[in-house]
């Protein structure tokens, strides 16, 4: 990204002052040391669970030009044998609530973009990226910001959270005006909301997808969860809003008054809704279904697998209708459609290939790692396959109350299932099976620890379609708070699957 040098001056207009002798130039902002590179400026804040001052050596190493930090009203020198001079180190009351307004000074644009938040349980990555396919199907380009990456879809950047600091959205901003994005589509988690990730932005829609359990470690229950979703839609200025009628959170969000947003609409299968598709039909590698809004009428043809791939879809659709897109160009372009990695993303192997008895088998990856979630994808699965296996597992350090609830689910799904591990992190895996395995019905599971085995097990068994579910895109796996290189899919590519896509779906 082409930014031009500022001034700390400039940048910090008075407060704190910054003395000339002391006044560099500094390129970007960052509160993450580990993001630091040659001449950004640290800020170094009093953070929920540590101090950043401790990290401001860290980021002096890294290249900072100067530094930034809450506190008391003092400068200092800090520096090291690479360091010429030392790192000005600025303290000030209060900066923390200073950076939304340091990076709107830092990463102002001339083009205002228009931005659309996607809240909910599941489905913020389908949608935001359903929208970046379609709109640059239609020739204009779409940025991303999310769980999958930030950027100008396709070329997506990684990034550590769902919804990013304000910082980091900032300065992808910056940058995808520069790429003349027509639009921004943003994932906004309820620790985002929480946080203060996406304070002083002004959005033109917001979707909700729907709310189950998640996060009540963080959240603290059900009530507490909705209210961090309802932010967005009760704090921020909205032209419009797009709610699942479906959904009983979003029916309680429908019946708000205290909703911000200018015009709200409804979308899903209940009869009333502004913008209604009938059930889903899946036959000869083709989700279709009729779409019924106040554009037009017409029918919806997609090369995935999964209902809820539908109402994902169909929010990406209405989104864009409200940008002022043609509805009939939309439905021709949702033909084209890929499947979001980890999300529903199906996979072929022929077996016995060229003989009589040739068959082909089904793998799908989701990252499906809440009872909801898992009990959508195997839903939505069934009529797919007669024998089916389920692989999954659940992940350490979070809700544990969470863990029987998603083996009620794959006990109920009558699939074969393989309980693996999925980031067990720095808890220990035997205990977190000996929690899923406290559910009814759980002692028919396989157990196997090492995931790729487990995978090949199932795969290996009768099962004519393989559920994996859990990581999805994921390309580690957390054991004892380290990050080892792995894939779900890269296991079945190594097992001779095929990944479908587009047309091929």
């Amino acid at each position: 990204m082409t930014i031009v040098a500022m001034k700390l001056s400039q940048l910090t207009q008075g407060n704190p002052y910054i003395p000339p002798e002391w006044d560099r130039e500094i390129k970007h902002i960052r509160i993450d040391s580990r993001d630091v590179t040659a001449g950004d400026v640290f800020i170094a804040r009093h953070g929920s669970q540590q101090d950043g001052r401790v990290h401001i050596l860290d980021a002096v190493k890294n290249g900072a030009a100067a530094v930034l930090a809450d506190g008391e009203i003092a400068f200092e020198c800090v520096g090291y044998e690479l360091v010429d001079g030392g790192v000005p180190v600025f303290s000030a009351p209060g900066l923390s609530q200073q950076i939304v307004a340091l990076s709107e000074q830092r990463y102002s644009q001339n083009k205002q973009m228009p931005l659309i938040a996607v809240t909910g349980t599941n489905g913020k990555s389908s949608v935001t990226q359903y929208i970046a396919q379609l709109t640059t199907t239609l020739n204009k380009n779409a940025g991303v910001i999310g769980t999958l990456g930030n950027g100008i879809w396709p070329d997506l950047e990684a990034t550590r959270n769902t919804t990013p600091d304000i910082t980091v959205v900032k300065r992808s901003l910056y940058a995808m005006a520069e790429q003349n994005a027509e639009l921004v589509a943003l994932e906004v988690s309820s620790h985002g909301l929480e946080q203060g990730r996406v304070t002083g932005l002004e959005f033109h829609t917001a979707i909700m997808t729907n709310l189950t359990q998640d996060h009540l470690d963080y959240h603290g229950d059900m009530d507490g969860y909705f209210a961090a979703k309802a932010k967005l839609f009760r704090d921020y200025p909205l032209q419009y809003a797009l709610i699942n009628s479906d959904d009983e959170y979003g029916q309680r969000l429908l019946n708000e008054s205290e909703n911000a947003a200018e015009k709200v609409y409804s979308y899903g299968r209940k009869e009333g809704s502004d913008i209604f598709y009938s059930q889903p039909v899946y036959q000869s590698g083709w989700l279709t279904s009729e779409l019924t809004t106040p554009w037009g009428q017409g029918m919806v043809k997609l090369p995935l697998i999964g209902d809820f791939n539908m109402a994902n879809a169909v929010a990406a659709i209405a989104a864009l209708c409200l940008q002022g897109f043609d509805f009939s160009e939309l439905l021709a372009a949702a033909a084209t459609l890929n499947a979001v990695d980890g999300r529903m993303a199906l996979y072929r192997r022929v077996i016995n290939n060229g003989t009589p008895s040739a068959v082909t088998q089904l793998a799908v990856v989701d990252f499906a790692h809440t009872p909801d979630a898992l009990a959508n994808v195997m839903q939505a699965l069934k009529s797919v396959a007669a024998q089916q296996a389920l692989v999954f597992g659940c992940g350490g350090d979070r809700d544990r109350s969470k863990r029987s609830l998603m083996a009620d689910v794959a006990v109920n799904s009558g699939a074969d299932v393989w309980l693996t591990d999925d980031n067990p992190r720095t808890e220990d895996p035997q205990q977190i099976f000996a929690d899923v395995l406290t559910a009814k019905g759980s002692e028919q599971f396989h157990t196997q620890h090492d995931r790729a085995q487990a995978i090949a097990e199932a795969v290996n068994s009768d099962a004519e379609l393989v559920v994996i579910a859990g990581k999805g895109h994921e390309n580690y796996q957390d054991v004892a708070g380290v990050k080892h290189p792995y894939s779900d899919e890269a296991v079945l590519l190594n097992l001779g699957f095929q990944k479908a896509g587009g047309q091929d779906a």
